[in-house]
């Protein structure tokens, strides 16, 4: 008399296996992704902070820059960055334009990001353009 096995055969056992793995294989390349996306975001934006924060201290400088270039190391968020400046002529007397490019001090070539400004050497305003905000809180006949 036969006896009725119940079970999967070798071969069935092989076959999930397979799809099982190729399965794995398929999410372990999408997280690999995933990071590394993550981390070119992560790393233009932290570019970008400083390529933006350059052109503030130019801007707060209270110097019109000279056409050039500049090179200089920053260090942000705890790594080295290579920020190059390059101030050049618009054509139009008295504006600047200033392009900043980041990138890693450890791969200068890679670019990461490049922010572009613009510098005015406006004359100071009259006098008579600054506010008097002395009277301010005060309506007509009070005093303080």
């Amino acid at each position: 008399m036969k006896t009725q096995q119940s079970g999967f055969t070798l071969i069935e056992v092989m076959i999930a296996l397979i799809i099982a793995s190729l399965g794995l294989a398929a999410i372990g390349v999408s997280l690999h992704q995933h990071s590394d996306t993550s981390r070119k975001l992560r790393d233009s934006t932290l570019a970008m902070f400083i390529a933006s924060n350059e052109i503030a201290e130019l801007r707060i400088n209270g110097r019109f820059p000279d056409v050039g270039r500049s090179t200089r190391d920053v260090e942000f968020s705890q790594r080295e960055w290579l920020v190059v400046t390059v101030i050049q002529e618009t054509g139009i007397e008295g504006l600047r334009r200033v392009n900043v490019s980041v990138a890693e001090a450890v791969t200068p070539e890679r670019q990461l990001r490049v922010v572009t400004g613009f510098l005015s050497q406006l004359p100071a305003p009259p006098v008579s353009a600054v506010p008097n905000f002395e009277s301010l809180g005060t309506r007509t006949g009070e005093t303080s």
